[in-house]
């Protein structure tokens, strides 16, 4: 994870905004004891999904018993799937 302050993201915007698209990893921006955080936006986007799967219960409660019924070896094997 990269660090800049605000000044040097300032001078060189395109430099970090290209390289945050290229590594993928995140840009803390810092100014003072505050900071902001630059990503791709493909990351924003999954990390919208995921808050939204996080936040719904029965989703979280179907997952939640499929982990149960995987750990106590209820399992069936799927070779069509069009056959469910």
């Amino acid at each position: 994870m990269q660090v800049t302050t605000i000044s040097a993201f300032r001078a060189n915007i395109k430099q970090y905004y290209d390289n945050v698209l290229l590594t993928e990893e995140p840009l803390i921006i810092t100014k003072g004891d505050t900071g902001a955080v630059l990503i791709p936006l493909r990351e924003y986007n999954a990390m919208q999904r995921r808050l939204e799967i996080l936040g719904n219960s029965s989703v979280m409660k179907d997952i939640r018993e499929g982990v149960r019924q995987m750990a106590a070896g209820q399992l069936i094997e799927v070779t069509d799937i069009d056959a469910l």
